[in-house]
């Protein structure tokens, strides 16, 4: 199925773009994922986006996406967790994520009547995490990405999460609603299952991710020294969420093994950046997709 898009952007309008493209919608074989082309006859560099924590449901990047697709990119956002989820449903815990389904996605795309051949994986957050991680994959010519994008990565296989565990609505006192002293301690509550199955016991020791089937210790360091294409990294010096240091100690390791990365800090940012400081990071993004070898 393809449907076709307008888009206007007029809420981005201080973006240095080149002509712009109407877009199309078109089916993938992806379950929860979304793949936005330009609708045109020419040959384009195609976009894996990687969402955050949110998880796929969310299309928090899908807005991104669409802005990519205008400026002549195939943009599949691919969903890795918690896909297709109604405004009713409890959120689903981002744990036993298979990362090799990422190269699936490269190499379904390398075939795309469309593509050049080019394709970019772009994460955010833990989609920043999932990015390295592919970096760090044992490849073939057929699903090798040619360049990697990562805003505010982590440095190790980080452990499973679900932004339930923050809802205060999710722990109910086992004494019943409401009667448990306010510094009562955890043991007090119990996980209310209209949250979902998964509460904060589950094992710390297994990180989210899954590389071939097999589980991956918490805190395991990717070895994104073994990806020798070209690397783009965007960070907040304030990040409250993955600290700054993670990126520092990427930078390192690739500088030590003699890769050149493209590594961007922006002052007194944090995870999310403020409008004008997320306009330069965009803006960064564009002109390192263009000069993809």
């Amino acid at each position: 199925m393809k449907i076709l898009l307008l888009i206007f952007i007029t809420t981005f309008s201080t973006l240095s773009f080149a002509s712009t493209y109407p877009i199309l919608v078109k089916s993938n074989p992806f379950p929860g994922s979304t793949f936005f082309v330009p609708n045109d006859t020419n040959q384009h560099t195609s976009v894996i986006m990687l969402h955050g924590s949110e998880g796929g449901s969310n299309g928090y990047i899908n807005s991104e996406a669409s802005i990519l697709a205008t400026q002549g990119y195939e943009v599949l956002v691919l969903c890795y967790f918690d896909c297709n989820r109604d405004l009713t449903d409890p959120r689903q815990t981002l744990k036993n994520v298979e990362a090799t389904k990422v190269l699936d996605a490269v190499a379904w795309l390398k075939t795309q009547s469309q593509s050049n051949s080019k394709v970019v994986v772009y994460g955010f957050s833990r989609g920043a995490e999932l990015t390295m991680i592919v970096g760090s994959l044992t490849m073939t010519d057929n699903n090798r990405p040619n360049a990697l994008i990562a805003h505010s990565p982590s440095d190790v296989f980080n452990f499973a999460w679900n932004w339930d565990w923050l809802t205060p609505a999710c722990w109910l006192c086992k004494a019943g609603v409401g009667k448990c002293p306010v510094n009562s301690t955890y043991s007090d509550y119990q996980w209310n299952p209209s949250c979902g199955p998964d509460d904060t016991k589950l094992s710390q020791s297994n990180s989210a991710w899954l590389i071939s089937g097999t589980i991956i210790p918490s805190l395991t360091r990717i070895e994104i020294e073994k990806y020798d294409g070209p690397i783009l990294i965007t960070v907040g010096d304030k990040d409250e969420v993955w600290p700054v240091d993670q990126t520092k100690r990427i930078e390192a390791t690739l500088n030590e093994t003699g890769k050149k990365p493209e590594i961007h800090y922006f002052a007194n940012e944090g995870h999310n950046f403020t409008w004008k400081a997320e306009i330069t990071r965009r803006e960064m993004v564009l002109d390192f997709l263009k000069r993809i070898p």
